[in-house]
C-alpha cells in the first residue's frame, strides 16, 4: 500500500490527512508525526491571552482524533528530511531516534518562532504564538496595573533563491510574517482595559518591522491608522526589534521605545528541521519552493504546505488551508482518483475579533497580489462568526470540509 507521511497537524498538516483520507479511502496508508499529542484552534489563542477562553476549549487530542478517521498518528519531534533516500528522521518522547520511509511526504512543520534573535526575550518578552506564551500572558495582563503596552513583529527573514514556480505576484516581498494577531490584540485590549475601567491608565503603541499592514490595501491601511488616531494608539512603522529591556524596546538602529509591557509576534525564520534537510529541498531561508500543486521544484513525491512552504505569504491560517487543499487533491490522482484540483490563488482572509465590544473586523484583500478586493467590514456578525468557526473547528477536530462556505473567517 502506498505510504504517505504528513509531517504537522496544524491548519495545513490536518487539512491534508483529512482530506487525503477522504478522497483516496484505504489506498493509501496516511500517518502524521507531530512534536505533540496536541494541536489546538490557534486563532484563539489571544482569547486565551484576554481570559475568555481556556486552553482546554481549543485543544485536540490527535492520539483520539486522527485514529478515529482512520489517519495514523505519532509523536515524535521532526530532526530532517533526506529527500534522497525518502528518509525523515525524528525523536520519540522517549528519547529513541528513528528513521521512517515513505512514498509520498507533507511537510506542514511550519517556520520558526525565533526567539533566540531576540535579546532580553525570556526575561521581558509576551506573546500569543503559543498556548504556554498566551497563559503566560494571561497572568501578566491580569496583574498589569498600568502603563505602556508595546505591541508588535519581529523581522520575517524570507527566501529569495530558488523562486517557486509560481506567478511572481504572488510571492511580494514581506517584513513581516503576519501582523493580523497584532491588530486583534490591539481590538482586544482596548476592550480589555475598558472592561476593568483602566483604559485612562494604558496607552498602547504598535510597532511594525515595515509598514504596517501592508499586506493590505492603501485604502485599509488608512483606515486602521484613523480607527488607532481616534483611540489614543500609537503607529510606528520601520522598527525592526532587537532586544527587550524591562521598561523598553531597542530596534537594529538602536532606536528606542517605551514600553512597560512587550508583546511580540516573534522572528518568523525557516523550520530548524528544514535548515538540517536535503540542502536543495529548500530555499536559502528554509522553506519549500514548489509549483502551485504544493509539489516540490527538485522532489516530485514531496509536497510543502502552510508556513512552511515558500508561497504562503503572509504565513496565515487560509493559505494553510487552502495549500493543504490542493496538495491533497493533486496527490489523490496520482494514487488514482479522479479529483478536480482548485487552483491556488492567494488572499488574505481573516478577522480580528473583540469580544469585550461584540464585533469583529473582517478582512478580505487581494491587492498585494494584483487583485482588486480590499474589504475590511466591523460588525457584531463578525465576532459571531469567529465564535461558530471555532466551534466548528472543534467539532470536526481540525477537518476543514466546509472551508470554502467559511470563507469569511
Amino acid at each position: 500500500m502506498t505510504k504517505v507521511l504528513v509531517l504537522g497537524a496544524r491548519f495545513g498538516g490536518l487539512t491534508s490527512a483529512y482530506t487525503l483520507k477522504r478522497l483516496v479511502g484505504n489506498k493509501a496508508e496516511i500517518k502524521v508525526i507531530n512534536n505533540s499529542r496536541f494541536t489546538y484552534f490557534r486563532p484563539a489563542f489571544p482569547h486565551v491571552a484576554v481570559g475568555v477562553k481556556d486552553v482546554d476549549e481549543i485543544t485536540i487530542d490527535l492520539t483520539k482524533a486522527l485514529p478515529e478517521k482512520g489517519i495514523i498518528f505519532q509523536q515524535g519531534e521532526v530532526e530532517k528530511i533526506d529527500a534522497k533516500s525518502g528518509l525523515v528522521y525524528y525523536k520519540k518522547p522517549d528519547g529513541n531516534k528513528v528513521e521512517e520511509d515513505y512514498d509520498y511526504l507533507i511537510i506542514a512543520i511550519g517556520a520558526h518562532l525565533a526567539t533566540e534573535l531576540i535579546k532580553g526575550w525570556e526575561m521581558y518578552g509576551y506573546s500569543v504564538c503559543e498556548a504556554e506564551y498566551a497563559l503566560k500572558l494571561r497572568e501578566k495582563l491580569a496583574n498589569f496595573q498600568g502603563g505602556i503596552i508595546a505591541i508588535g513583529s519581529g523581522p520575517f527573514y524570507q527566501g529569495k533563491s530558488p523562486r517557486p514556480k509560481v506567478p511572481e505576484h504572488y510571492v511580494p516581498v514581506a517584513d513581516a510574517a503576519c501582523e493580523g494577531p497584532v491588530f486583534e490584540l490591539s481590538l482586544m485590549l482596548h476592550g480589555y482595559f475598558k472592561k476593568k475601567g483602566m483604559l485612562n491608565k494604558v496607552k498602547m503603541v504598535i510597532f511594525s518591522p515595515g509598514e504596517y499592514l501592508s499586506d493590505l490595501s492603501p485604502m485599509s491601511r488608512k483606515i486602521v491608522r484613523e480607527m488607532y488616531k481616534q483611540l489614543g494608539i500609537e503607529l510606528i512603522d520601520n522598527f525592526r526589534i532587537k532586544e527587550i529591556r524591562e521598561k523598553e524596546i531597542i530596534d537594529e538602529n538602536g532606536k528606542k521605545i517605551e514600553s512597560d509591557l512587550t508583546i511580540l509576534i516573534p522572528p518568523y525564520t525557516g523550520n530548524p528541521a528544514l535548515k538540517n534537510s536535503t540542502p536543495d529541498l529548500i530555499d536559502d531561508a528554509g522553506f519549500v519552493p514548489t509549483d502551485t500543486n504544493m509539489v516540490s521544484l527538485k522532489y516530485e513525491n514531496i509536497y510543502a504546505v502552510g508556513d512552511a512552504n515558500s508561497i504562503t505569504i503572509p504565513k496565515l491560517g487560509y493559505l494553510a488551508v487552502k495549500t493543504g487543499t490542493i496538495a491533497a487533491q493533486h496527490l489523490a490522482n496520482r494514487l488514482g482518483v479522479q479529483t478536480k484540483i482548485d487552483q491556488y490563488y492567494p488572499t488574505i482572509v481573516c478577522v480580528a475579533d473583540n469580544p469585550f465590544e461584540g464585533f469583529g473586523v473582517a478582512v478580505k484583500d487581494d491587492t498585494w497580489y494584483k487583485g482588486s478586493i480590499s474589504i475590511a467590514d466591523p460588525s457584531p456578525l463578525n465576532h459571531l462568526k469567529k465564535e461558530l468557526f471555532t466551534k466548528y473547528f472543534m467539532w470536526t477536530k481540525g477537518d476543514m470540509a466546509l472551508e470554502k462556505y467559511l470563507a469569511s473567517w
